[in-house]
């Protein structure tokens, strides 16, 4: 979490894994905020990844990017303009997800069918796919913790 260099954090899991909650107390200072749910559509979220690069500003995706092929729409630009990449891995398990979710109230909230069908999805990440680094993140008993990724 250098604020000192030009970094793309790519966060990867699951609807109520924790990733937003995670940028909250982490990144919200020195970082723009891209995230499907407040933007609405990929064309607004390219374009601010896009503007974040030319100026050089560190930015957090915040979306559940569970394929390799989601997380190269960030990967590639960021590496090409000299970009440290990070990628964080929320414990996605299904059942502790949709206990969380149930909590959310408003559009915060997902449906099990939602959080169920990313997981589905879900491609564990591999520093072959340009990350610099990767950690795992995990929920104990309300509070972050943060691994170092092993890869393999």
């Amino acid at each position: 979490m250098d604020q000192n260099s030009k970094t793309a954090v790519v966060f990867i899991g699951i609807p109520a894994s924790g990733k937003s909650t995670f940028y909250e107390r982490n990144f919200k200072s020195g970082y723009e905020y891209i995230n499907l749910d407040t933007l609405h559509t990929r064309r607004k979220e390219q374009i601010l990844v896009n503007s974040c690069i030319l100026e050089g500003k560190s930015f957090v995706v915040d979306n559940t990017n569970p394929t390799k092929a989601d997380r190269q729409r960030y990967i590639p630009a960021a590496k090409a303009a000299d970009y440290r990449v990070e990628g964080y891995f929320f414990q996605s398990i299904s059942k502790d997800c949709r206990e969380r979710n149930a909590k959310r109230v408003g559009k915060a909230r997902v449906s099990d069918a939602a959080i169920g069908g990313v997981s589905s999805r879900l491609e564990i990440p591999g520093l072959d796919e340009g990350f610099d680094v990767l950690y795992f993140v995990k929920i104990i008993d309300g509070d972050f913790v943060r691994e170092d990724w092993i890869d393999g």
